[in-house]
């Protein structure tokens, strides 16, 4: 007969405020107990933030994402793109999802979902932003490629944006632009929580109610094939009215961040 001592391992999750006193003395226990955890800040905004903002970043969480693009026959141009990295394709046919994975049964759970940066979004929300006759702003089909190849037609619509802003500028914090892709600079960017966009008030000249940022985020596969191609494409940059459209519709599963306006 042996004895055994049963490990059990307990997660706990604490909440607290940067200048809360007790996060000091909590990370000296932490220590002191040899215990391993993770960190993980974030700004939290309040709607008067929002609505004062002069644009709000909107940023995907992990929870709605589908899987689509030109691994499942979306067309791309790629004049424009970046051999290194991809950075800058332009998509010219519909958005394809992947219509087998198991991704595409949660449509049904949420009002809106992302596709490696791009926003899809139900029917009565896409009636709703057509509606509000948003600035820049257009709706287009999106289609699921099933097991047999063939494409079928689904009641969502991509969101798309005709203007692009200006690089973000430097004064940014929580980005790592030493990630950048060497050949462009505009790939392959990596950020860290809590991340602070800011722009020239020059570089909001133009701007629409739904724009797209200049840079990419993120993992990126790519040797030039379509076929093989993972890219996130540009974060979605919208004024405070598309946000508000959003809240009152009920959407979850994007994080939104107001920008910081610098000068040089």
């Amino acid at each position: 007969m042996h004895d055994y001592t049963a490990l059990r391992q307990v997660t706990v999750e604490v909440i607290l405020d940067v200048e809360d006193p007790r996060l000091p003395l909590l990370q000296k226990l932490l220590l002191a107990y040899k215990i391993d955890w993770l960190e993980h800040r974030w700004d939290e905004y309040t709607d008067e933030e929002y609505e004062a903002a002069p644009l709000i970043v909107v940023q995907a969480l992990s929870e709605n994402h589908v899987v689509g693009g030109p691994r499942f026959y979306t067309e791309y141009d790629l004049s424009n793109a970046c051999p290194a990295c991809g950075a800058g394709m332009r998509q010219t046919g519909t958005y394809m999802l992947d219509g087998e994975g198991s991704s595409i049964v949660g449509l049904g759970r949420f009002r809106a979902v992302s596709s490696y940066s791009e926003i899809i979004v139900d029917q009565p929300l896409a009636e709703t932003l057509a509606r509000a006759n948003l600035a820049g702003l257009s709706l287009r089909s999106v289609y699921a490629i099933q097991p047999d190849e063939v494409p079928m037609e689904l009641i969502w619509r991509q969101l798309w944006a005709s203007h692009t802003l200006p690089p973000l500028s430097p004064r940014s914090t929580g980005i790592d632009f030493d990630s950048a892709c060497k050949t462009c600079r505009r790939g392959k960017l990596d950020s860290t929580s809590p991340v602070r966009f800011a722009y020239r008030a020059k570089d909001l000249e133009g701007a629409q109610d739904v724009n797209r940022m200049w840079e990419h985020f993120g993992y990126v596969r790519w040797n030039g094939d379509l076929k093989t191609a993972v890219l996130w494409q540009p974060y979605f940059v919208v004024t405070p009215k598309v946000w508000r459209i959003f809240r009152d519709a009920g959407v979850t599963g994007f994080q939104w961040l107001p920008i910081r306006v610098v000068e040089e």
